[in-house]
């Protein structure tokens, strides 16, 4: 406990938040899902991390025509979701709706937060699955993210 009536304890109590604060992010390898015959409404794990994170894309993509896609992103104190009609072999940018909960795709490069931002939070699971079953082709997905680096 820090004794804030001692100027130099709680000065160093300060200056420590601020440096923790402001600690850098490192990259870390993509986490990538290749799923072989996926099935259908079963959600598969991506990216499911208990450290301070920030994600900075989720691009899905499955191999087979007329399938929807799904991804979920469960942080801390919410979940986000959102699905797509997927074309064979696109690759899709998975991002924060601005004026409605949820997630939207493009298959134009976006960053998740919007358009210029990553997303942030000490807890994130990112999970993908189809909602139909139109062929067997893989379910893919790749996450970049970043993660804090301790101070």
């Amino acid at each position: 406990m820090v004794n804030f009536n001692c100027k130099e304890e709680a000065n160093k109590a300060i200056y420590d938040a601020i440096v923790a604060l402001n600690a850098p992010y490192a990259m870390q390898d993509d986490a990538v899902l290749i799923q072989a015959a996926p099935v259908q409404n079963t959600w598969y794990t991506v990216l499911d991390t208990q450290v301070n994170a920030r994600i900075y894309s989720i691009v899905p993509i499955v191999w087979t025509s007329n399938e929807t896609l799904e991804v979920r992103i469960t942080t801390k104190n919410r979940t986000i979701s959102g699905s797509f009609d997927a074309t064979h072999t696109t690759y899709y940018w998975a991002f924060m709706k601005m004026y409605a909960e949820g997630l939207d795709f493009e298959t134009g490069a976006k960053h998740l937060a919007g358009y210029d931002a990553p997303l942030e939070d000490p807890s994130i699971k990112i999970e993908i699955r189809k909602t139909t079953a139109a062929g067997a082709g893989n379910l893919e997905c790749r996450v970049q993210w970043a993660q804090k680096e301790s101070s």
